[in-house]
């Protein structure tokens, strides 16, 4: 597979920040940058996992000579596998997988399930987040299809581990990283590498995973206890902290983000504002010090792994508009 280009890193102006964070970001030296990871085919950060949960396991063997994929979604993931396999297709026409079926709860807004579709995914309804899991084991089983198992699959953490690489390379001042979790690939992913590549310098790192309070709703990111059944290693010792964010601040965090130019869609806003509440708590509790880079500022950094488009009734729903089709 030919490797995509690396994201960009951008650093956010303070008149890109919700009111609510402007001055705490200004009195603290803050400098917010925000990682674009949906600068590909498949419009989306899922891109780097699917692409090497697709290579490696065709290199193990794993799919046993079937010709559908099949996993558990909420959007991002199942658009991803889709890009890679026509990507592969087009390049090679005897690349053993022809077909992408994914699972998704029945609450999936329709822009998701309209892009998916658009995709050529096949789409399998269930109950709930949870349930996709169980009906997504189940179909392979019955089907002969291969699972590609994004939640229990290491492969995903690997597909970070270039781009943790990049972060470390072009922000050497990073103090603070932050991720929302899902599969918990991002943080299991990233979260090491950037220890490891920070080891020896004379401030901390401090890694941030972002959790939903429980009883809210954001796509691509979980509450506590739909994070139980199954998830990458994101926790201690790959995190010195854990912030739970609801859902209402984080899109009108991410809508803030809109005016740097780059539409961001919810768990962007989301990443950020649990990286804003941990680094208020280092603040009262006089350690934000410890992760303040030689230039005299804060370094924070989250992902922004969509755009805003599929998500547009909920952004309507909060009363955040806007006119662009993109996006």
């Amino acid at each position: 597979m030919n490797e995509p280009a690396l994201p960009r890193i951008v650093p956010i102006t303070p008149n890109a920040l919700p009111i609510g964070w402007r001055t705490f970001f200004a009195k603290h030296r803050i400098q917010l940058h925000v990682l674009v990871l949906y600068e590909n085919e498949a419009e989306n950060g899922k891109y780097w996992p699917a692409r090497e949960i697709i290579a490696r396991g065709l290199a193990r063997g794993d799919h046993r000579d079937a010709n559908t994929v099949i996993d558990s979604t909420s959007g991002n993931f199942g658009v991803s596998l889709a890009t890679v396999v026509r990507q592969e297709n087009e390049r090679d026409p005897g690349f053993p997988i022809k077909n992408v079926a994914c699972v998704v709860p029945i609450s999936l807004p329709q822009g998701k399930r309209d892009r998916l579709e658009k995709h050529g995914v096949r789409l399998i309804n269930a109950k709930d987040s949870l349930d996709a899991m169980r009906v997504a084991k189940c179909e392979a089983q019955k089907r002969g299809w291969w699972l590609t198992g994004q939640y229990w699959n290491v492969d995903n953490s690997r597909g970070y581990w270039r781009i943790a690489g990049h972060i470390a390379e072009k922000l050497p001042m990073l103090g603070m990283a932050a991720w929302g979790v899902g599969s918990g690939g991002g943080c299991s992913g990233v979260m090491p590498v950037l220890d490891r590549s920070f080891a020896q310098r004379s401030f901390k790192l401090h890694r941030v995973a972002v959790v939903l309070e429980d009883g809210h709703k954001i796509g691509g990111v979980r509450d506590e206890a739909a994070l139980e059944p199954g998830t990458l290693k994101w926790r201690a010792p790959n995190i010195d902290d854990v912030c739970f964010v609801e859902a209402d601040p984080s899109y009108k965090f991410s809508a803030a983000l809109w005016r740097e130019g780059i539409p961001v869609g919810p768990s962007t806003g989301f990443a950020c504002e649990g990286a804003s509440q941990a680094a208020r708590k280092l603040a009262i509790m006089r350690l934000l010090d410890t992760i303040r880079a030689p230039d005299g500022f804060v370094h924070i950094l989250a992902p922004a792994l969509d755009k805003r488009g599929p998500y547009r009734s909920e952004y309507g729903d909060r009363k955040i508009l806007f006119s662009s089709p993109d996006a």
